[in-house]
């Protein structure tokens, strides 16, 4: 669905089956952040025709962390020139968790591919100009997207709606995800967009959630 120009945001709204909200910032440099699971991605595909996007235009694939129903979608565009990008501690942590888990398993460790790492400061997609913010905790090289201009916030699963990420998943830290938030509750943020459920409109609603969340998880 289109929220704004140039944004449109795509929430995953099925209980029975679990999956991210994906979200496609069009322009020069079209982007898609979080793609999700890997069967999944063609529903998302319908998703933005049904918008009048097509996926064809996509340029970039960003993973705000790499848990399976966040990266697993990548592999969507492993054989295409559609880059993708991570931050490098968060494929340090692929190689250092999850290949051996997989290997313990019996299972080969799907074929990824990352073209470039996110790390902190600006990231420039065309005309527009978003903040790379390092946001461990929920995973160890967990990254949100900031749009000032707009003030909004690409959260992942750091801060959801009255919820912030687990932190009993290999690489979670409870230590560094209140730390992280009390960063992100700093910002001016007009539209919160959360890696699962429902997105906040409203800078007083997303006042108003941060400060639920650091009242019920903060002093823990």
């Amino acid at each position: 669905m289109k929220v704004m120009e140039h944004l449109y945001v795509y929430l995953w709204d099925d209980p029975r089956e679990n999956n991210c909200n994906s979200i496609f910032i069009d322009g020069k440099t079209p982007v898609l952040i979080d793609p999700g699971h890997l069967d999944k991605v063609n529903l998302l595909f319908d998703r933005m025709k049904d918008d009048g996007v097509e996926p064809e235009r996509i340029k970039a694939v960003i993973c705000t962390h790499a848990h399976p129903d966040h990266f697993e979608g990548t592999l969507a565009f492993k054989d295409s020139a559609v880059r993708i990008g991570i931050s490098k501690r968060e494929e340090q942590f692929i190689e250092e968790e999850a290949r051996p888990m997989y290997a313990q398993h019996g299972i080969a460790m799907p074929d990824y591919r990352v073209d470039f790492y996110l790390k902190e400061g600006e990231l420039h997609l065309g005309r527009h100009e978003l903040q790379v913010l390092e946001t461990p905790g929920h995973s160890p090289g967990g990254i949100c997207l900031y749009w000032p201009r707009h003030g909004v916030l690409i959260s992942g699963d750091l801060v959801f709606s009255r919820g912030v990420g687990r932190v009993d998943l290999p690489g979670g830290d409870g230590a560094a995800l209140k730390s992280s938030l009390n960063r992100l509750a700093g910002l001016r943020v007009e539209l919160l967009i959360p890696g699962h459920g429902p997105a906040i409109p409203g800078a007083e609603r997303v006042r108003g959630n941060f400060d639920f969340v650091k009242a019920a998880y903060l002093t823990l």
